[in-house]
């Protein structure tokens, strides 16, 4: 009776051995038992990164272990997933969720790189010296704001050290207000941070147009009115030189010329027949009538000429306005009808085609593979070159982003391109690009002013925005997005 328990007990492990032993084996290699099919089916994974890291993974209502957090490349990869349906939702502790319906397939990992959670209160930092503000301009290299108040007597613009938090200049300009929005001018600040040029009309007569340049070098100096300085009646849309200091472009009437600012001699005509241009770092791109083709030189203007265009698509004759130059292949049009046309050259074809009509505004990512632009109540996203990284598009592709009724407002890109920033009555939001499922769009701020001027700054890592409070209009920033940890130490 021994020996038969012995040989029993013994078969039994053999039995149990041969049972579990593919069971392990397959689950190494990453199948796992489907009990609704009552068959093995080989897992797929959900790799994501977020902001912040400090996060609540929950799985079709379970919540996942933060363990399996990989802090090499500060990525979460949950393994081992039968593929189907899976409800995933991101949070963390006083943050807006995040959520997405996710098909998961066998061998593949669905991959969400770019997830971010906002705050649903900010600590808000204010900047009391700047009373009465109405719009604001950061320097290039982020070290001020230069800011515009009006009164009574007209318009004054002050330079903020955003270190010290102080206004360390300050520049009156009476019996002028900025140029209106539909003009599409700003205040520009010059690449070294020396000068600023500043747009402006009259407060009793809009037709009556000036540039100021301000030498930030000289707190009490007078603006130079350059109209008066260059001896031109009518100058407009004044571009600093990217590469030579105290260099601009501007236009008087359809010719285009480059001066000096300290020296009026020092003026050269770059074109004539322009009805609009760009420049990049080292070239001017202008558009010639009556054909509307674009043309390259140099910075100077001493260089032969260089046809980058033909003509327009669909036999259309547009008379443009604004021209957006990221390269020679990468080129967006508005023509005074606000129609849009997008000249790219991409790697598999070349595309001249619209885009779209009520357009206002269009901006480059910074890598030229996006084209941001959007109307009063649209956003929509333009592909110039294939997007590899999940979700995949392709050259040539055309992706509306979301539409309101309402007018929008401060439409800008976030730092990672793959989301928008932009502003809807009081209320600023972020949206992303990626349409799986839905576009999770989350609020950032909401402000006492029902138009507030919104800046995100990607070198600083902060929004700035306008807000009232007593009657007062100041600014104001919040930190976004979270800190980074780095190796998982620190960071929210």
């Amino acid at each position: 009776m021994e020996r038969f328990k012995r040989k029993l007990f013994f078969w039994s492990l053999v039995l149990i051995f041969f049972i579990i032993t593919p069971i392990i084996v397959l689950e190494a290699r990453g199948y796992r038992f489907d009990w609704h099919r009552g068959v093995f089916v080989y897992s797929g994974t959900i790799s994501f990164k977020s902001n912040p890291q400090n996060i609540i993974t929950t799985l079709n209502g379970v919540v996942n272990d933060s363990a399996k957090l990989n802090r090499i490349n500060s990525s979460f990869n949950l393994t081992g997933l039968i593929p189907m349906d899976y409800t995933i939702e991101i949070s963390a502790p006083n943050f807006y969720p995040w959520n997405k319906k996710i098909d998961v397939h066998s061998g593949v990992s669905s991959e969400f790189w770019n997830v971010v959670l906002t705050r649903k209160n900010y600590t808000i930092t204010n900047y009391a010296s700047t009373d009465g503000i109405d719009k604001f301009f950061t320097s290039p290299k982020n070290r001020f704001v230069a800011f515009t108040t009006n009164s009574d007597q007209g318009l004054a613009v002050k330079e903020l050290d955003l270190g010290s938090k102080l206004v360390t200049n300050s520049y009156d300009l009476s019996g002028w207000k900025l140029l209106s929005e539909d003009k599409k001018e700003n205040i520009e600040w010059s690449p070294d941070e020396g000068y600023l040029s500043v747009p402006v009309e009259k407060n009793n007569d809009p037709e009556d147009k000036a540039y100021y340049i301000i030498d930030l070098s000289q707190a009490q100096n007078n603006p130079l009115n350059l109209h008066t300085f260059l001896g031109k009646d009518v100058i407009r849309y004044v571009r600093w030189d990217p590469k030579e200091k105290g260099y601009l472009f501007f236009l008087e009437g359809t010719t285009l010329f480059r001066a000096n600012i300290k020296d009026a001699t020092s003026i050269t005509q770059i074109a004539t027949d322009v009805s609009a241009y760009d420049l990049s770092y080292n070239a001017v791109y202008f558009v010639q009538s009556p054909n509307d083709l674009l043309f390259r030189t140099s910075l100077d203007g001493k260089a032969e000429k260089t046809q980058i265009t033909n003509n327009f698509p669909d036999a259309s004759n547009p008379t443009i306005e604004r021209v957006t130059v990221y390269d020679e292949s990468r080129i967006a049009f508005l023509d005074k009808n606000q129609n849009l046309f997008i000249y790219n050259k991409g790697e598999r074809d070349t595309y001249f085609r619209s885009l779209g009509d009520r357009v206002a505004e269009m901006h480059f990512s910074n890598d030229g593979k996006k084209l941001l632009f959007y109307g009063n109540n649209e956003i929509s996203v333009y592909y110039t070159r294939d997007w590899t990284v999940q979700p995949i598009r392709q050259e040539n592709e055309l992706n509306n982003v979301t539409r309101y009724l309402e007018d929008l407002k401060n439409i800008q890109w976030y730092k990672d391109y793959e989301h928008i920033i932009f502003s809807v009555g009081k209320y600023t939001k972020i949206i992303e690009l990626d349409a799986r499922d839905h576009r999770n769009c989350l609020d950032l701020i909401s402000t006492s002013l029902d138009s507030p001027f919104v800046i995100h700054n990607n070198g600083l890592e902060k929004l700035f925005f306008t807000d009232a409070k007593d009657g007062t209009t100041s600014l104001n920033s919040i930190v976004f997005p979270e800190a980074t940890p780095i190796l998982g130490i620190g960071g929210a």
